[in-house]
């Protein structure tokens, strides 16, 4: 294959530049035609061009018809990749949008419960949750803290676990009251 290279005749600079300025503008025009944008046609045509002349395939049977497939080609790879890059777009954003339905569902649950325990439990109780689990302190610190048992500060964060299953588990609650029975 080397042998029947070198035997070809090469293109001269000026051969390149008239096939360059008389195929540019049909080829710009169906790589317009593929991709519908101005600035990635003269990159796909431009590119082909820089491509000959970077990888010395000047040869004297280049012609129009080869340019064309080239482009041609260049231009479904673009398109592909496009599609591709579509692809992955679109799956980050229903991603994003099942984090952020999540998030905002997750978000509006610890609303409600802030808002049970801060209207449905006794303030005592509130109290012994917050030291609990806001402050991790251990039950013998939150009864040294706050002058009671360590019974009282654990009667405390049972009822207040059973009332915020109840309030926002009932199946839970049905399911252990089933096997008690």
């Amino acid at each position: 294959m080397i042998a029947l290279f070198s035997h070809r005749k090469r293109m001269t600079e000026e051969e390149f530049d008239k096939l360059f300025r008389s195929a540019y503008p049909r080829l710009y025009r169906m790589a317009y035609a593929l991709l519908g944008d101005a600035e990635d046609s003269r990159d796909v045509v431009s590119g082909v061009f820089a491509d000959l002349l970077d990888k010395h395939k000047m040869s004297a049977e280049i012609n129009e018809g080869y340019l064309m497939a080239m482009v041609r080609n260049r231009c479904v790879d673009l398109l592909r990749h496009r599609r591709v890059e579509d692809e992955a777009r679109q799956e980050l954003l229903r991603e994003y949008k099942v984090f952020m339905s999540t998030d905002t569902a997750h978000e509006e649950r610890i609303r409600e419960i802030h808002s049970f325990i801060n209207n449905e439990l006794t303030p005592q109780t509130r109290r012994v949750l917050q030291l609990c689990y806001d402050e991790k302190m251990t039950y013998k610190q939150v009864a040294s803290e706050l002058g009671i048992s360590v019974q009282a500060v654990n009667k405390h964060v049972s009822q207040a676990l059973r009332k915020l299953r109840e309030r926002f588990n009932p199946a839970s609650v049905k399911l252990s009251n089933q096997k008690v029975q």
